[in-house]
């Protein structure tokens, strides 16, 4: 069966998921971390009712490193130290990253030792489920994802989770994002595995 689901718009695509997954009566670490200072976020909400009806444990994180400066999406989010962060993915059925900012998304994980426990959970037969932002970071590099989101946290070291060998392109073809995910094949096409994706689409390996 498939572990790993990368979407551009979970919400769209959570009923052809569940068909494979099942979420009932399983475990989930949500992080949302990438979407903490986006002024756009509904799609952090809207995936966490879905999870909820379809029956799944939510246990809401932030990985951020930053945790005193980071505004919560809702007060339904929990701060955790890296310990706890580390047990909840250990206990966890299922790893979900919300869409948000690539580049802060990126800067946090690295900075904490989630990075490397989610690589190793995944390795050992955990469910991922990556959402835009948490799709693009699944990604060996993630450089190809400038023409999308502001590195407003000025990383330089763009190296992904590398849990895929390829490179989605999320929202392709998709208000507001069309004239960047345009730019992103036309300026990394020949470099990268690109695999673009709209709204209603999803990549299961």
């Amino acid at each position: 069966m498939a572990n790993i689901f990368l979407c551009s718009y979970f919400a769209e695509v959570a009923s052809k998921i569940n068909e494979v997954v099942d979420f009932q009566g399983k475990h989930v670490a949500f992080i949302d971390t990438a979407a903490k200072f986006e002024e756009v976020n509904f799609y952090v909400d809207e995936a966490v009712e879905i999870l909820e009806n379809f029956g799944a444990k939510l246990r809401r994180l932030d990985v951020s490193c930053t945790q005193s400066l980071a505004v919560p999406v809702s007060e339904k989010d929990e701060l955790f130290c890296n310990d706890e962060i580390l047990s909840a993915i250990s206990q966890c059925d299922i790893i979900y990253i919300s869409g948000g900012n690539t580049f802060y998304l990126l800067n946090e994980l690295r900075k904490s030792r989630v990075w490397q426990a989610i690589k190793n959970a995944v390795k050992a037969g955990k469910i991922y489920i990556g959402e835009s932002a948490g799709a693009v970071v699944a990604a060996p590099d993630t450089r190809y994802a400038t023409p999308m989101d502001e590195n407003s946290v000025n990383v330089s070291d763009f190296t992904g989770l590398n849990l895929v060998d390829f490179f989605i392109v999320p929202h392709f073809g998709c208000e507001p994002f069309i004239d960047a995910t345009r730019e992103t094949m036309k300026k990394f096409g020949n470099s990268c595995d690109l695999r673009p994706i709209n709204n209603a689409e999803f990549i299961a390996l």
